[in-house]
């Protein structure tokens, strides 16, 4: 019977999980050659560009694999040369030999970071808005998403819509959630320990260092909160604003005015006796400026209007003419003083 031998084909058989026993042993065996390991990081390098489906099941595992052999089975010593005249061929022999071998370690490090660090960006699609501008999204499921200023939202790459219906969101976004034939559920989920659950619906989601927000327009949702050892759930109806203060402490507002609420997405600030320390944190949040009212008394005077300024600076002054404070520059601060 003729012996099989290891190839490409085989190797990468081997790297995607389908190689027999017998083939396990018989690349074991090939391992041991120092020439066959560099081919086996270049094709598992080029096996992992081309299947990043399979990274996480079966990459780590494969690198383990060769560890574990290279611990069992280490290199062999080879004699120096000690005579003492040393041809120039031998010696680039040898400095070709060693360099390989510090390129096939550097190799296995790299190759393990890489496996570790680009995980999250293979599986996962992060959409990011910048400070100032808000995005529309379509997900695969039909979802449309809008994304508030200085917010991420991180969604899977493979099998959303089928498998998954999960999202995790940093900082503000409108979802108007497609409803699907089997009902599949959609789940936002946030670094707040809280998450929504919904089916088909129109709601806000609020999470920052400050505080979380869930806002209800249409449909039903559920929100899952964890407050101390103990998780929670709060069912939200049309028009209910839940407030999630670090505590985890809920705070449930009904027949709010969605319409005020959401005017973001239509690139709209609209405040009805807003405190102004509120209106500055907005700002802040919405355009990355840095804000201060020295006077604690001045800064919780009450403002009310709409405006849909191009920038922060343009509504900061718009501000400051119509509500009669000034504005001052210390350092990248931008202070607001009462006249």
């Amino acid at each position: 019977m003729n012996t099989p031998s290891v190839n490409k084909s085989l190797i990468l058989n081997y790297f995607a999980g389908t190689a027999s026993p017998m083939q396990k042993r018989l690349i074991r065996d090939w391992l041991a050659s120092e020439e066959n390991q560099e081919l086996y990081f270049e094709w598992l390098a080029e096996w992992q560009t081309q299947s990043p489906q399979y990274l996480v099941q079966h990459a780590d595992a494969r690198f383990d694999a060769f560890i574990d052999f290279m611990k069992e089975n280490p290199p062999v010593k080879k004699e120096v040369c000690t005579e003492t005249e040393v041809s120039p061929v031998t010696i680039q022999i040898g400095e070709r030999f060693v360099f390989r071998k510090k390129w096939l370690i550097a190799a296995c490090f790299l190759l393990c970071f890489l496996t570790w660090a680009g995980r999250e960006k293979i599986y996962f699609k992060t959409f990011r808005t910048p400070y100032g501008q808000t995005s529309t999204v379509t997900l695969d499921d039909g979802t449309r998403v809008i994304l508030n200023a200085n917010t991420s939202m991180t969604v899977p790459r493979f099998g959303f819509g089928n498998k998954t219906r999960e999202v995790t969101l940093d900082g503000e976004a409108f979802f108007v959630v497609k409803h699907t034939i089997d009902n599949k559920k959609f789940l936002v989920k946030t670094a707040r320990k809280f998450e929504v659950m919904v089916l088909g619906t129109e709601f806000s989601v609020y999470t920052r260092s400050q505080e979380a927000k869930v806002l209800l327009k249409k449909g039903k949702v559920q929100v899952r909160y964890t407050q101390g050892s103990k998780t929670n759930q709060i069912m939200m109806k049309p028009g209910d604003l839940m407030t999630l203060q670090k505590t985890g402490k809920p705070n449930l507002k009904t027949k709010t005015d969605t319409k005020t609420l959401t005017a973001w997405t239509e690139h709209r600030f609209v405040f009805d006796k807003t405190p102004l320390k509120e209106v500055t944190r907005q700002i802040r949040e919405h355009y990355g400026m840095q804000i201060a009212i020295p006077d604690s008394t001045f800064a919780n005077r009450a403002v009310s209007g709409t405006f849909q300024p191009e920038s922060g600076e343009e509504l900061l002054t718009l501000l400051s003419e119509m509500f009669g404070f000034k504005l001052d520059r210390s350092g990248k601060t931008i202070l607001v003083i009462s006249n």
